[in-house]
């Protein structure tokens, strides 16, 4: 069996499936989708270039904390993912 292992960012797990990124982990009450929208060539490779961002709440009473913004760059939008995902998690 293969080993499968996953990547990190400051802590949180990053899990991809073709053009959206999860960030975040199983277990908290709020994880990040990030949403690949269009890209850009650099070094004849294919690199994310806008990104949405969505904050989203496991718990549907959790709404009104929910957050979405489009980003140029990735890792604007991954660092902000984990700003907003610090801020409802340990705020």
């Amino acid at each position: 069996m293969a080993d499968n292992k996953l990547l990190f960012y400051r802590g949180f797990p990053l899990i991809r499936s073709g053009n959206t990124i999860f960030y975040g982990s199983a277990g908290d009450a709020f994880a990040a989708r990030l949403t690949i929208k269009d890209t850009k060539k650099i070094a004849d490779e294919e690199v994310p270039n806008k990104i949405m961002v969505q904050l989203l709440p496991k718990n549907p009473a959790d709404v009104a904390k929910a957050r979405k913004g489009d980003y140029i760059g990735f890792y604007e939008a991954l660092d902000t993912a984990h700003v907003w995902l610090m801020d409802v998690l340990f705020g």
